[in-house]
């Protein structure tokens, strides 16, 4: 590659793609129900985690999530309905990456569902994911779909997400780089563990809430019930983050990772919106809630996992040595968390690593590294069972496919030299 003008090699695309994250400034401005604000998104239509595939290829946990999210829009009476309706093409399935935002688990997103609005305040892109359902077993991402699924979702959609929204629109927008930073000096990591990130969330909240209006308790207490509130916003912050690398020819950092009930996809920078696909990842290390085995364990789909694509989750897991239980201890933490250096054009110009002397996250997961390596990212997820529910969480693998079939893409079209 020739010189550049000072005499330093020209910048590579990897360089361009990864420099382009630094100007992201992610703020939370809103909270609003999709339909109002999710491009592309119409009422007939149902959003999920992954690559979108045909509704017959949808099944297990992630086909209930999906067919309960239209019952609950109103779409069918029950769940044999929904599924008739999907089939006839009267109601729609897409992939929520396809209308910007970001699944966690199933990650069924329609149109009364409030999501939270992140917007980079540099260029005004925006992403958007759906809220925390709360500490409750039963929960439609977890491809459960009953009763108490369908009253909490009204809470969500009636009482805490216009109470939220109003909240945030009061501050005028809460930066989300700050807070993200801070968390992984306290002890998280952004991804199975929130702890810290919510709670100075919730001190930029408070301030905002009128006190003594009813819907304002109970969004405190949606608030402080739990601890993994703040995911929600991380993980759209993160799209954003990953998406500032896309679309640079020649560039072979991932843009994006995410899960259907079916297959594990990635995006890469230079290869436009093409999804490159494999087999489910397997786990290295879990812990699972008691009377579980890992053969109760079905894959629903996710795509937090786009924490680790910016740099977070099991990429800064050294942060989070509170997670050892379902690591494989601290040693076998440290290693994986060393490791994803390797497969990393660079480090994240935002999040730094106490362990590491502070030095930033690995962050430009490059797909010819992983195949010249053989080491493919870790990613910290939840696990869901077969009779839906989180039955425990832990530190799956992801297959080497998908990153062998983007390198040998980019490879038979290479970039001309001095492009």
């Amino acid at each position: 590659m020739p010189a550049a003008p000072t005499g330093r090699p020209a910048a590579t695309p990897n360089d361009v793609a990864l420099d382009r994250v630094r100007s992201v400034q992610p703020v939370l401005v809103d909270v609003a129900p999709a339909i109002d604000v999710v491009p592309g998104l119409r009422r007939r239509m149902i959003l999920t985690s992954g690559p979108t595939m045909p509704w017959s290829a949808y099944r297990g946990g992630q086909r209930t999530a999906v067919l309960g999210a239209a019952v609950n829009e109103g779409l069918a009476a029950d769940l044999d309905a929904a599924a008739d309706a999907f089939a006839a093409g009267d109601i729609e399935v897409a992939g929520c990456q396809d209308h910007g935002c970001i699944g966690s688990l199933a990650g069924v997103t329609s149109a009364s569902m409030p999501v939270v609005v992140v917007e980079d305040a540099t260029t005004g892109e925006r992403a958007f994911c759906t809220l925390f359902e709360g500490e409750t077993p039963h929960r439609l991402n977890y491809g459960v779909w009953n009763d108490a699924v369908r009253e909490n979702l009204r809470f969500l959609a009636d009482v805490i997400g216009p109470a939220l929204g109003a909240a945030i629109r009061r501050t005028r927008g809460i930066p989300l780089l700050p807070i993200m930073a801070r968390a992984l000096r306290q002890g998280d990591e952004l991804h199975s563990r929130n702890t810290a990130a919510s709670l100075l969330l919730l001190r930029e909240i408070v301030p905002a809430l009128h006190a003594g209006a009813a819907e304002n308790e109970a969004l405190v207490g949606y608030l402080t019930t739990g601890d993994y509130f703040f995911l929600r916003p991380a993980m759209a912050a993160a799209k954003l983050l990953a998406n500032a690398a896309a679309g640079v020819p020649g560039s072979s950092i991932v843009t994006s990772m995410a899960m259907s009930c079916r297959q594990f996809g990635i995006t890469v920078s230079g290869l436009g919106d093409t999804w490159f696909t494999g087999p489910l990842p397997g786990f290295d290390h879990y812990k699972l809630t008691d009377g579980h085995t890992i053969d109760d364990a079905e894959f629903m789909g996710g795509e937090s996992i786009i924490t680790e694509a910016a740099g977070l989750g099991a990429f800064a897991q050294t942060s989070a040595f509170t997670l050892q239980d379902y690591q494989g201890g601290v040693d076998a933490m440290i290693a994986a968390n060393a490791d994803m250096y390797r497969i990393c054009h660079g480090e994240s110009p935002h999040f730094s690593l106490p362990y590491f002397g502070f030095r930033g996250s690995p962050a430009g997961i490059d797909v010819h590294r992983v195949v010249g390596t053989g080491v493919t990212p870790v990613m910290d997820i939840g696990i869901a069972g077969r009779a839906g529910g989180q039955i425990g969480a832990g530190m799956a693998r992801a297959p080497l496919e998908p990153f062998a079939a983007a390198s040998a893409a980019l490879n038979s079209n290479p970039v001309p030299e001095g492009r």
